[in-house]
């Protein structure tokens, strides 16, 4: 398959080399940075897509391959129909799904346990381009949610163009520091039941 295309060159790196940057150093990031500043952009990283019909276990290894954990769920036109994460597929959504439909774990689908796009919240774009990464951190712990995307309108249909997005573990790693709430602890077995009943 790659017999058709030649190898590059390579050279030795030189001495005193660092990092190009346009800002002519690292960025460091900090709570009362620009929130643009710890957002995927979507201008420049490609979401990591999936469809409704793909068992979760396959979803799941599309998620390790690409490093990312969340996938949008998109039908045939290119439209977004869900958002599926890790969670979603490593919690207890699947084994609500076998109590209800008797179904095998390896034959539900991404469908089953997705959130829709009816249930889907984002934020403006433009308000985000006023906030800043604290405001973000705040957002996600009110949410109780790991991920929060951002839209505009498409002047043009007037449906929301999801532009790019936030997640704890981006905004973690950027930050030094996690950002993501701990769940309170169950501290008895019906505590436990309850939780993931």
């Amino acid at each position: 398959m790659f017999d058709t295309f030649t190898g590059l060159p390579s050279i030795p790196l030189k001495p005193k080399s660092n990092f190009s940057s346009t800002t002519g150093g690292i960025r460091l990031v900090h709570v009362d940075s620009p929130a643009t500043s710890v957002m995927t952009d979507f201008a420049f990283v490609t979401p990591v897509t999936t469809t409704p019909q793909t068992p979760i276990a396959t979803a799941l290894g599309q998620m390790k391959t690409a490093g990312v954990r969340l996938l949008f769920v998109m039908n045939d036109i290119d439209e977004i129909m869900g958002i599926i994460t890790a969670t979603d597929i490593m919690g207890e959504r699947p084994i609500k799904v076998t109590r209800q439909t008797r179904l095998p774990r390896s034959k539900i689908t991404v469908a089953s346990i997705m959130t829709p796009q009816a249930d889907i919240q984002v934020l403006d774009a433009a308000r985000v381009q006023a906030a800043m990464v604290g405001d973000i951190v705040a957002t996600l712990r009110s949410l109780a949610r790991q991920h929060a995307l951002v839209a505009q309108v498409d002047p043009a249909s007037q449906a929301h163009r999801v532009i790019g997005m936030f997640s704890t573990s981006r905004i973690s790693k950027l930050l030094f520091k996690n950002v993501a709430q701990s769940p309170i602890p169950a501290h008895s077995f019906a505590e436990i039941v309850e939780k993931i009943g």
